[in-house]
C-alpha cells in the first residue's frame, strides 16, 4: 500500500488529521533526557560497529530528537529503504530509514575510493533498478551493524535485545503500527568514503514507554565527577569543628523538691566508689566509658570501651540527673 493510496482510498481527511496530530503530540521528549544520552552513545558506537564494512570509518553526528507521528515520519521517508528491527521485551518494532544512495556509499567505502555512479545509480533512480544479491547482502550487513550499535547504546539504561527483521521499501504507513501513534525521530549522519550517509532513526511510543522511568534521567547530568578538592575541604572543616565533651562521674535520681533545695556550699554524696566507669559524652551523646585517675596533680581519664548507642538511649529514659566532673 502506498502513502498516496492510503490518502485517497482509506482516509480522505488524512492531510487534515496529520496537522491535528502534530499540533497535539503527546510524546513528551523533554521528559526523556536519557534518550539524548542514548543517541549520543549510538552515534559514537555506530562507526565502530561498521569498521569491518567501511574501509576508513570516521565519526558521525546526530540531530536533536523530535516528537512526531509514524504517519508523518514514514511519509517523509516514503520510497527509501528502511531496516526494521524487532524487540521481544517490550514487544515492539523500530526502524532506520537509510540514505537513498546507500548502495553507492557502501560500495565506495568498501573499495576505499569514490566510485563514479552511472545514470542508473543516481539518487531517485532506485525505483527502476533492482538490487543484486551482493548489494542486498551488503546493505543488510550495514543495517545489522546499526542495530548492534543501537542495542549497545541502550544497554546502560534499558538492556534489550534487538533482532534484525528485514529491509523494506517504505510505502506502508502502518509499517510500525497505527499511523497516528506517537514516535521519536532523530536524523543522523555517518561520514563514509563516498560522502555523508544521511539516515533517520524512528522509535515508536510503544517501544519507548516501557523505559520512560529509565529515560527520565540523564546519567551524564546526574553523576558528575567527584570534586576531590571540595571533599578534602569539607573533611578538614568537619574535623576542625569544636564540640563540648563532658565527663560524668555518676547519675543520681532526684526529686524536683531535692533539686529546689540546692544551696551554695551544699554537699552531694556519690553513691558509688567505682571510678572505672566514668561516662564520656560529646554534645549529650554517650561516647566512651573511662577510668578516672590522677597524675602530676591533675585528674585524667583513661578511655575504656565505647558506649553502645541503644543502651545509652535506654539509660537516658530512666530520668537520672547526672553529677558531672570538669568539662574536658
Amino acid at each position: 500500500m502506498s502513502v498516496e493510496g492510503a490518502t485517497s482510498e482509506a482516509d480522505h481527511g488524512a492531510r487534515k488529521l496529520q496537522g491535528a496530530m502534530l499540533e497535539h503530540a503527546n510524546l513528551a521528549i523533554e521528559r526523556m533526557p536519557g534518550l539524548g544520552y542514548v543517541l549520543n552513545r549510538f552515534i559514537a558506537e555506530a562507526p565502530l560497529r561498521l569498521s569491518s564494512l567501511i574501509a576508513r570509518p570516521s565519526g558521525g553526528s546526530i540531530e536533536e530528537v523530535q516528537a512526531t507521528t509514524l504517519f508523518r515520519a514514514i511519509e517523509d521517508c516514503s520510497g527509501l529503504t528502511a531496516a526494521l528491527y524487532a524487540s521481544a521485551e517490550p514487544e515492539s518494532r523500530l526502524l532506520i530509514a537509510l540514505d537513498e544512495r546507500i548502495d553507492h556509499l557502501i560500495v565506495s567505502s568498501i573499495f576505499g575510493e569514490v566510485v563514479v555512479a552511472d545514470a542508473s545509480s543516481k539518487p531517485g533512480s532506485e525505483a527502476g533498478k533492482s538490487r543484486t544479491a551482493i548489494e542486498a547482502a551488503l546493505i543488510e550487513a550495514f543495517a545489522r551493524a546499526l542495530g548492534e550499535a543501537l542495542e549497545a547504546a541502550l544497554a546502560p539504561l534499558a538492556p534489550i535485545a534487538l533482532s534484525f527483521e528485514r529491509l523494506q521499501k517504505l510505502s506502508d504507513p502502518f509499517a510500525l503500527g497505527r499511523r497516528d501513534s506517537e514516535a521519536a525521530a532523530a536524523r543522523f549522519s555517518l561520514e563514509m568514503n563516498g560522502g555523508a550517509c544521511e539516515c533517520l532513526l524512528l522509535l515508536p511510543q510503544a517501544f519507548l514507554l516501557p523505559f520512560r522511568n529509565e529515560l527520565a534521567h540523564d546519567p551524564n547530568v546526574e553523576t558528575p565527577a567527584a570534586d576531590r578538592r571540595w571533599s578534602k575541604l569539607m573533611e578538614f572543616g568537619v574535623q576542625q569543628t569544636r564540640l563540648p565533651v563532658t565527663a560524668i562521674l555518676e547519675e543520681v535520681a532526684m526529686s524536683l523538691g531535692d533539686i529546689a533545695n540546692f544551696r551554695v556550699g551544699g554537699l552531694l554524696s556519690l553513691q558509688s566508689n567505682d571510678l572505672t566507669a566514668v561516662r564520656l559524652e560529646c554534645s549529650g551523646r554517650g561516647m566512651f566509658t573511662c577510668k578516672l585517675g590522677q597524675a602530676d596533680g591533675r585528674y585524667r581519664l583513661e578511655i575504656g570501651s565505647p558506649i553502645v548507642q541503644g543502651s545509652d538511649a535506654a539509660k537516658r529514659q530512666t530520668g537520672a540527673s547526672p553529677i558531672a566532673g570538669n568539662d574536658l
